[in-house]
């Protein structure tokens, strides 16, 4: 294989995360960056190695890229799409590792860049933040779902799957609108709960802060993902609107029914709430 240029722009957890594992996979790969401002962790990362040069515009520094990530917050990942036009090779793949996928392919098609876009979704990630935290075992044992284009030629697509081999994911094809479906079910709608349920306990917290002192496992457990990035939660859940808000309404509806249970004491619905849950949580492998 040729010697291969990667591009990244915005480098984070994620990001970061496929960067080293195509650096330790593809040594004598060239890694360039796209930074808004100078980064110390990606200074780091550049005398690490991992990093190969950092730029603070996006321009024809990026012409020579055999792939393009987008790792920015979604919203802005779809905007660097129209930098990047006047930019790209002919042969250059553009993907993203944003949990939405609708938005982004609907800007696709208006561009015309059907041929250069494959959507990408790496479902890992931690609630800490930031290319220091990055690993090259994040995406370890993980799906990594992938969004192509119609026009995206089957080369494109296997290349782009050889790239990321070593990241030890699992590939699943899936189309966008499913993609955000399923994105909303399983992780939008649960950080939701997560950061609900924390502002809960905040604002019905004793004086003294008795509920924060002895918040334990079974809390922090359930609402860990709350202490994810808000700017990134933000993008998320104005990009995916539709979709969160079917299955949030989905989930009130649940929660009043089982308020009602609860207040008229029906002990039967409420052992088959907690008894489904448990043998559907138990089936998840």
């Amino acid at each position: 294989m040729k010697k291969i240029t990667i591009g990244f722009l915005g480098l984070g957890l994620i990001g970061g995360s496929i960067a080293r594992s195509i650096k330790k996979n593809y040594p004598d790969s060239q890694i360039l960056v796209y930074s808004r401002r100078k980064n110390e962790d990606l200074i780091q990362g550049q005398k690490d190695g991992i990093i190969d040069s950092i730029f603070y515009t996006i321009d024809s520094h990026f012409t020579p890229c055999d792939i393009i990530f987008l790792c920015a917050p979604v919203l802005q990942n779809i905007k660097f799409l129209s930098i990047l036009k006047p930019i790209l090779s002919d042969s250059c793949i553009i993907t993203d590792v944003g949990s939405v996928k609708g938005n982004i392919h609907k800007e696709v098609e208006k561009l015309s860049l059907g041929t250069h876009f494959i959507g990408g979704h790496p479902m890992a990630g931690s609630e800490k933040t930031g290319f220091a935290n990055s690993s090259e075992d994040l995406l370890k044992n993980s799906y990594y779902l992938l969004t192509p284009c119609e026009a995206t030629p089957k080369e494109n697509l296997a290349f782009l799957q050889d790239i990321l081999s070593g990241t030890g994911s699992t590939f699943a094809i899936v189309d966008a609108a499913t993609h955000d479906d399923i994105t909303a079910a399983i992780s939008h709608v649960p950080h939701i709960v997560a950061a609900s349920l924390v502002n809960m306990v905040r604002k019905n917290d004793t004086p003294d802060e008795l509920m924060k002192v002895f918040a334990a496992g079974g809390f922090k457990d359930i609402t860990r993902i709350a202490s994810s990035s808000p700017e990134m939660w933000e993008s998320i859940c104005l990009s995916n609107a539709e979709s969160i808000h079917r299955f949030l309404t989905f989930l009130i509806d649940d929660l009043i029914a089982v308020r009602t249970h609860i207040e008229k004491k029906e002990g039967e619905k409420i052992h088959e709430l907690f008894s489904t849950a448990r043998d559907y949580r138990d089936s998840i492998d």
